[in-house]
């Protein structure tokens, strides 16, 4: 049979359940709506309503689509067989397939679909002001003569008395919702969500992926006092093992172990000294979770981004002076086009270099002032460098403590930040520094009278170098320069320099073992770590 002869129809898909034909088609409009639709081949839209007899109830509007055919077949089976399986169509064709006809009635070209979210509904069924709208404005659905439903319009009246907030009698707006179609919300499991099983055997519902949440107490250097011993015990949860961090009270115990011996670390002091090698890779998931039970985080001042026993204050006694930091971050050329640190940089001059030797495995929180490390951040009592080491194991105190330079006056803090300033940025760039650059900060007075004293000296280290000049070569002229510096420091020393005057001693014999490069102070640029 050709599908040319077969009637066009188009197909209304009604979202309901339809029990009475006659009510589907009045929630639709009635016949008249139904017509219109049909007979423009979609393009006049339905609205249905849910409660046709409320004119205010938001009606859900149709859409139309043409895409896609469909057949209306006509099926003919006996009833018994149908009857046999319980009026089951399907398993009824599937079971006697020969025993029933098909015959196409219908090719249906346009559908019409109800896909929009229905509107909220707001009942004026009750509501005696629409009541009297019903009765009087569209009283023309039921009154024939004009002059009637005028005067039924007429009646209408309005109240002056102000609507009481709690029962507000007024028609509803035409449309609560804005939205008509649906969210695509996406619903998917959690991939992070899985099911463990628990000592007990009950299954539970696990995110692995929620950060575990890090009890660290941070100390400012305003803060007047510091969390005593008992912080941890009455602000923290109970130290145990789990299923993540299986060896948490060990660490706990190594680690007040490691704070006995010492009160103050870094975190890589701590990691190169006091972890052995398993723990040091397993720092984030196991050790930073250990520690808030045994010390405490310095947020600000010469301690910052230390950890602190509890109970220790360190602004409370000199003995903690050692162990203040200091940050440094560098901003030389080399930076620009991508040179980083890697592997340790003796400072040697280029013909010394002996590239068949190994380099030197320096820790990372070391500053031994000839390999360049790969931290910025240093503890005074983790600098190895002889010089600055004498500066730090001799250095001028103060009575209290400074936020900015700690125990040390501000005058031996500036020398050493600026030898390791001068001596970073020289391995950094894999440059050469004289010795005699330390030493020129180093003469640098520290009170009143070694100010006098080195005025003198430089005024007669100058008269001396103004004469040498005239008997001397230019091989000549710059011994005698460095001579007249370490006398000028010499000078500097006489009033009680006993560590200065060693510093020096130092300084003298380095000199001896080598002409080193001058690192011009234009060549570079490094910044303190203060903003």
């Amino acid at each position: 049979m050709s599908l040319d002869i077969v009637p066009r129809i188009t197909c209304i898909e009604h979202p309901g359940a339809v029990h009475d034909v006659d009510g589907a088609i009045l929630t639709l409009g009635g016949k008249d709506a139904l017509r219109k639709t049909i007979n423009s081949g979609g393009q006049t839209p339905l609205e249905l309503t849910l409660c046709p007899e409320d004119r205010f109830s938001h009606p859900i509007v149709s859409r139309s689509t043409t895409h896609g055919h469909s057949i209306v077949l006509q099926v003919k089976v006996k009833k018994s067989l149908l009857a046999q399986h319980g009026g089951d169509l399907r398993k009824t064709l599937e079971a006697h397939r020969n025993a029933y006809t098909v015959t196409p009635c219908a090719v249906v070209n346009c559908f019409v679909r109800f896909r929009e979210m229905a509107d909220y509904q707001y009942s004026t069924l009750n509501s005696p002001f629409v009541s009297s709208m019903r009765s009087s404005l569209y009283s023309g659905d039921c009154m024939p003569i004009l002059i009637f439903i005028v005067d039924a319009i007429t009646q209408l009246t309005f109240s002056d008395s102000q609507p009481s907030t709690t029962d507000f009698d007024m028609p509803p707006p035409p449309r609560f919702s804005r939205i008509t179609v649906p969210f695509d919300y996406s619903y998917r499991q959690n991939p992070a969500v899985h099911a463990v099983t628990d000592a007990s055997g009950a299954t539970r519902l696990v995110n692995k992926s929620i950060v575990q949440r890090l009890f660290s107490k941070v100390v400012r250097w305003t803060d007047a006092a510091v969390p005593d011993e008992s912080y941890a015990t009455k602000n923290l949860p109970v130290a145990k093992a789990t299923a993540a961090n299986p060896r948490m009270l060990d660490i706990i115990e190594l680690l007040r172990t490691k704070f006995e011996e010492r009160p103050i670390w870094t975190r890589r002091a701590l990691e190169e000294e006091a972890l052995d090698e398993d723990l040091r890779h397993i720092w984030a998931s196991h050790v930073k979770f250990a520690l808030p039970y045994v010390a405490f985080t310095w947020k600000s001042g010469p301690w910052r981004a230390t950890y602190t026993k509890y109970g220790i204050d360190p602004r409370k006694d000199k003995k903690y002076g050692k162990y203040q930091t200091e940050y440094f971050r560098i901003a030389a050329k080399d930076e620009e086009e991508g040179k980083r640190p890697g592997k340790t940089v003796p400072l040697k001059d280029e013909e010394d270099v002996d590239d068949t030797k190994p380099d030197v495995d320096v820790p990372t929180h070391i500053f031994d002032g000839i390999h360049l490390p790969a931290g910025r951040s240093f503890q005074l009592c983790d600098i190895t460098d002889p010089v600055l080491a004498e500066l730090v194991l001799h250095g001028g105190l103060r009575d209290e403590a400074d936020e900015k330079d700690g125990w040390y006056k501000a005058t031996t803090m500036s020398k050493i930040r600026r030898i390791i300033r001068l001596k970073l940025m020289a391995l950094w760039n894999g440059q050469a520094i004289k010795q005699m650059d330390v030493a020129r900060i180093l003469e640098e007075a520290s009170d009143d009278e070694e100010v006098a004293a080195a005025a003198a000296a430089a005024e007669q280290s100058a008269t001396e170098g103004e004469e040498d000049a005239r008997a001397t070569t230019k091989d000549e002229q710059a011994e005698s320069n460095e001579k007249e510096v370490l006398h000028a420091v010499s000078a500097v020393s006489q009033d009680g320099g006993h560590k200065l005057r060693e510093l020096l001693g130092i300084l003298q014999q380095e000199e001896g073992e080598g002409e080193r490069g001058f690192v011009d102070a234009d060549e570079y640029e490094i910044f303190d770590d203060d903003d």
